[in-house]
């Protein structure tokens, strides 16, 4: 097990606006003026906050011309995700 890379991946997953975007990107592929809109931020808070979920590997790009839009590209986080909605059900 990689104690370092899984440890990344749960603090980048315990802020509730990451956790949120996760939850929104684990079901579909959202721009950054998607997430923006939908959780009610800033385009810079959302930027931010996407950039410590990629470092992380939690999230990756998808490039479509100018536009940049992200999805849940890690099967343990997708995992947790749905572990955790099927918790609070």
């Amino acid at each position: 097990m990689d104690f370092e890379k899984n440890s990344q991946i749960l603090k980048a997953l315990g802020h509730p606006i990451r956790l949120k975007m996760a939850v929104m990107l684990i079901e579909d592929e959202c721009c950054v003026t998607d997430v923006t809109n939908a959780l009610d931020i800033s385009q810079s808070t959302s930027s931010q906050h996407l950039g410590i979920l990629k470092n992380a590997g939690v999230v990756s790009p998808q490039k479509y011309g100018t536009k940049t839009c992200y999805v849940v590209n890690n099967e343990a986080v997708k995992k947790i995700i749905l572990l955790l909605l099927e918790e609070n059900r």
